[in-house]
Parts: structure tokens; C-alpha cells; sequence
């Protein structure tokens, strides 16, 4: 028998007007339903408090929100670049690093993937219509209901992704303007939409650094096999 539940601590959006963090129920309803104990992480800067969360949690779930600053990969923020989050950004990438470095899993949702493919040294699109005009982007950015799926992603067979849902033909939801550009190293792409934008990524050598593009946050109640990937990321934690 399980001594306690793995404890999985979710970073949380942050409203600078108001002063005050958030996350939606969505996040923390299928880390419960997984076995997990969800926890939302302060909003810090503290190094020193972050390394003891990452040594103190099972596992880490980096939520979706806004833009990454793109000093981060090293380019200047251009027009298309929206609202970025500075507390996010310098925690998140943080808790990418190191909960990567020290096999802790970690699983990150839309922005999340974008910063852990960031925090290894990959780079990101700013904005996939404007820079990549050579092709016919599919609408990345739905105004459908937010669980609702209006796009396919192919996952590669074999992949964390593919064995969550048992196929390779998976239909997601889609928010985002932004998405995985270079690949970092370490990682490799696990799903791709039609038009070839990435859709998923996977460590090479952890036992589960997963990225998807998708929210199955969003999509769970509507369609239970989004659990899975869920079950899955909190069965790798080391009390299970």
C-alpha cells in the first residue's frame, strides 16, 4: 500500500493588477483523479526555495498562459510577441532545468512546453503566421468551445503520447500563437499537426519530461481518455 499520494506542485498564472495567483480547477481535478496531490507553487524568485521545492515534490506540471520573453532564447521581442509573465518566465524555466537535471517528472502544457524546450536550449517560434509565411497554416487558435477539438496531431508510435491514448491519430483543442521552433537538445518531437507544426516533444533520457501543445486540461471531462496522459505522468513519480 501507498504511504501518501505523489505530490505534484502546479505553477499558477499571475495577475500583476491585482496581485494575486490563479489556476484553473482543470489543472488540479485530473492530478487528484490520477492518484497525485495537486499543489499550487508560489510565484518566487527565491532559488534557494525553488531548489527545495524541486527536492521537497514528486513531480512538476507547468500550466499554459501567456508569451515567453524572447531574451530567453536570445531574440528581441517583436511586434507579434504578446503579454509576457517576468515571474513566470525566470521560475518556470527554472523548475524546467532543474527538475529535468535531477529526473523528476515534469509535464508541460502549451506554454509549458515552450519553456521546457526554452530551458534546455531550444528556441520557439514568436508567432507561428507570422514567421512562417512560406505555408498554409490550419487555425491554431480556436473560437469553438474550449473543449472541443478542431485539429488532428499524428503522434509517433511508441511515444508517451501515443501509449496515453493508444493511437496515433489524436484530435486536440488549439490556443496558442506561439510553438516549439528548434528542438533542444535532449528532446525530440513526439507529434506533429497537419501543417507541421510541433505539437509534442519528449526527453530522450528522462523518465517523463513530456510537452504538449494542446490543453487536455480542457478536454478531460468531455473526453475521459484525456485522463490518461495524466495517469501516466503521475504513475513515473517515484511513489508510485
Amino acid at each position: 500500500m501507498k504511504s501518501k499520494r505523489p505530490v505534484i506542485g502546479i505553477t499558477p498564472g499571475f495577475d500583476y493588477e491585482n496581485n494575486r495567483m490563479f489556476i484553473n480547477r482543470g489543472y488540479c481535478e485530473p492530478i487528484s483523479l490520477s492518484g497525485g496531490m495537486p499543489v499550487l507553487l508560489p510565484i518566487t524568485g527565491d532559488e534557494e526555495l525553488l531548489s527545495e521545492m524541486i527536492e521537497s515534490f514528486d513531480g512538476f506540471l507547468l500550466s499554459g498562459g501567456p508569451d515567453v520573453d524572447a531574451m530567453h532564447w536570445g531574440e528581441c521581442n517583436f511586434k507579434f510577441n504578446g503579454e509576457i509573465s517576468p515571474y513566470r518566465d525566470g521560475m518556470e524555466l527554472f523548475i524546467a532545468r532543474q527538475a529535468i537535471a535531477k529526473d523528476k517528472p515534469v509535464l508541460g502544457i502549451c506554454r509549458g512546453m515552450q519553456v521546457m524546450n526554452i530551458a534546455m536550449g531550444g528556441t520557439i517560434y514568436q508567432d507561428i503566421y507570422s514567421q512562417n509565411k512560406d505555408k498554409e497554416l490550419i487555425k491554431h487558435s480556436q473560437d469553438a468551445p474550449k473543449w472541443y477539438p478542431t485539429h488532428k496531431v499524428t503522434a509517433q508510435m511508441g511515444s508517451k503520447v501515443y501509449n496515453a491514448h493508444e493511437k496515433d491519430i489524436i484530435s486536440v483543442n488549439s490556443f496558442h500563437h506561439q510553438a516549439v521552433r528548434d528542438v533542444a537538445p535532449g528532446f525530440m518531437v513526439t507529434a506533429f499537426s497537419g501543417d507541421g507544426i510541433i505539437e509534442a516533444i519528449e526527453h530522450t533520457v528522462c523518465r517523463f519530461a513530456v510537452g504538449v501543445q494542446w490543453h487536455p486540461e480542457l478536454m478531460w471531462e468531455k473526453d475521459p481518455s484525456f485522463l490518461k496522459l495524466f495517469k501516466v505522468f503521475v504513475d513515473h513519480t517515484d511513489n508510485n
